[in-house]
């Protein structure tokens, strides 16, 4: 680049710049396992410039996350209009903390089988 071409700094610039890297067979598979959704050099922009990838969320865990915000709201309704908390709404708050466990240990759990099978082929 001449001292006197303008370098142009807006991020919605074409892609004219080149930029090369070698990687052995082992390095390709991995950084190919690791992209999810999009071409390896996206993926590698993306990280180089600081974003954060974000793993798909498991759509029925999302569901069971609302109905389960649902039920909260109904409880909390419950006590703010009868202003005291009783034996039911006790049982109910337990039943959801128990829900909220369960699906947290599930998720964690098929996070781990998912990152080990990547990791297996």
């Amino acid at each position: 680049m001449s001292k006197n071409s303008p370098i142009n700094l807006d991020k919605r610039a074409k892609r004219n710049r080149e930029i090369s890297i070698r990687v052995n067979d082992y390095e390709l598979l991995e950084l190919k396992k690791r992209n999810r959704g999009s071409t390896v050099a996206s993926w590698l922009r993306d990280i180089a410039l600081g974003v954060t990838p974000v793993k798909p969320v498991d759509p029925e865990l999302v569901r069971q996350l609302g109905r389960i915000g649902s039920n909260l709201n109904q409880l909390t309704r419950h006590v703010n209009t009868e202003r005291q908390v009783d034996a039911q709404v006790l049982y109910e708050i337990k039943a959801i903390r128990e829900q909220i466990h369960l699906l947290i240990e599930s998720s964690i759990q098929a996070s781990k089988k998912s990152a080990r099978e990547n990791h297996d082929s």
